[in-house]
């Protein structure tokens, strides 16, 4: 809407020059009103449809340049009802065109020329002094629509660079990730075989030496901290042992009863040899950590577009123990609780899962640490649910709800922190590269799964379902 002290003189001047029938024009979609350097005698207004000016770039007649860099035509600015066109050409009396002029769709124009003669000339003045404010006007929103224009060409130009960005990190994991799982597979190799020829070596010299290596190469358990370490005393207090020596027993054997069962003889030789459960477990997380880092680095090609292979018969409780062992760190300084029930097998790449759960626990614990939680505390269940409700094809699917009691994650940011390059890390914790929920949420898109926020302070969850059949073996 136009104020009024433009509106005014604008009507009158509209009226005045620009209501001779004889003096219009109608040109088609496509045709050019005017060429750029072509003289222009007149000062359009525009009646009816829209007209766009193009510029055509200097021409660089020593340079050595495609042709069509040379003759790249620019937009200048567009036009629409009420809008005057040949301003500069016709009040200027170069009368020369500075632009390519064409119509975007069925346009109609009336016009004035040179041979027009002023109206109320004592009243008003000159007829270049009658049209200063309208032309100030024009000028001013050509100025705005020439800076809308420049924004949305730089933020295209932003969201350019940023497809190139992701299309570089998309090359460049590719080749870290080959160089990476090199080293990771010799990791892994050298670990699969100082596990094997050691269990064979105590094997041969000494029985229960070969069974605690062995309870540590095979446990799979996640204990909470708080539930490990109330174990550890009770066996510390009544067995008389040391405390490194209570806590590997603790490791194994979960209760007074089962204690009986193993008998005095094997209690004895935990209290003198814990080590090599230690060192059976030791050996575990290595191949763990190992499958852990081929994992993220194809979760950074996943987030570029990579692939991953997928095979059946994947244990999803397993995925959460692995995710949980790797964060063990972190996780004996807080409480943790899981209620895993029974759960088919999926097809699924279990690094993919495990990257998943590692993520979200991490960020869990953050979150808590940051805020300083009072008593911070890790809810983790798991099951098997029906798909009523949710746009999954299967019927059944995976349910993980992984939920803290830390501070609420604010509504505004529910989406954001899924983006690329979005953190709420602060200095003091872990430096956040802002890519963690991102890759999360590629990976069960990816199993054409769901994940769900909700948070209040003192409950936050995340809910992801993964379906139990995909449409697919391998992807």
């Amino acid at each position: 809407m136009l104020p009024d002290h433009i509106t005014e003189p604008l009507e009158r001047l509209n009226s005045i020059y620009f209501s001779d029938p004889g003096r219009t024009i109608s040109i088609s979609k496509g045709e050019m009103l005017v060429g750029q350097g072509e003289e222009c005698h007149r000062l359009y207004l525009i009646l009816e449809g829209a007209l766009v000016a193009y510029r055509e770039a200097e021409r660089f007649r020593d340079a050595d340049l495609p042709t069509e860099t040379v003759t790249r035509k620019h937009e200048v600015f567009r036009a629409g009802p009420g809008s005057y066109v040949c301003v500069q050409a016709f009040f200027s009396r170069v009368y020369h065109s500075s632009n390519d002029i064409v119509a975007v769709e069925d346009t109609r124009l009336a016009y004035i020329d040179d041979t027009t003669e002023p109206v109320d000339v004592e009243h008003y003045g000159s007829m270049e002094h009658q049209f200063i404010p309208v032309l100030m006007h024009e000028l001013a929103a050509r100025n705005i629509r020439m800076f809308s224009h420049a924004t949305e060409k730089e933020e295209a130009q932003r969201l350019l660079q940023r497809a190139e960005m992701a299309s570089t990190l998309a090359q460049l994991s590719a080749g870290i990730a080959h160089e990476l799982n090199n080293a990771v597979g010799v990791i892994t190799r050298r670990t699969e075989f100082v596990a094997e020829h050691m269990a064979d070596f105590l094997a041969e010299e000494d029985k229960y030496n070969a069974r605690l290596f062995r309870y540590g190469y095979e446990d799979e358990s996640f204990i909470a901290a708080s539930d490990l370490r109330k174990r550890a005393r009770k066996y510390e207090r009544e067995l008389n042992m040391p405390q490194e020596a209570a806590k590997v027993l603790a490791h194994i054997i979960p209760d007074t009863e089962t204690l009986v069962k193993f008998g005095p003889e094997f209690v004895k030789h935990v209290r003198t040899n814990y080590r090599f459960w230690e060192l059976g477990h030791d050996l575990r997380d290595m191949q763990v950590a190992a499958r852990h880092a081929t994992g993220i680095v194809r979760a950074v090609k996943l987030l570029g577009g990579g692939n991953s292979t997928r095979q059946e018969g994947v244990d999803v409780a397993q995925s959460l123990s692995d995710a949980m062992n790797l964060l063990g760190n972190k996780l004996k300084h807080i409480t943790v609780h899981t209620d895993l029930h029974p759960m088919p097998t999926i097809t699924a790449d279990i690094t993919e899962l495990v990257q998943i759960w590692t993520n979200i626990i991490k960020n869990a614990y953050d979150a808590m640490e940051q805020g300083q939680t009072p008593d911070p505390t890790i809810n983790i269940s798991a099951g098997i649910s029906h798909a009523e409700g949710l746009k999954l094809l299967p019927t059944d699917y995976i349910r993980v709800s992984i939920s803290n009691n830390g501070p609420a994650i604010p509504e505004d940011i529910h989406e954001k922190i899924f983006q690329p390059n979005f953190t709420t890390k602060k200095l003091g914790l872990d430096f956040g590269l802002g890519l963690g929920l991102s890759i999360v949420r590629r990976v069960v898109d990816s199993y054409n799964g769901t994940i769900e926020l909700t948070s209040t302070d003192g409950n936050t969850t995340f809910t992801i379902n993964i379906p139990t059949t995909q449409i697919y073996g391998n992807n």
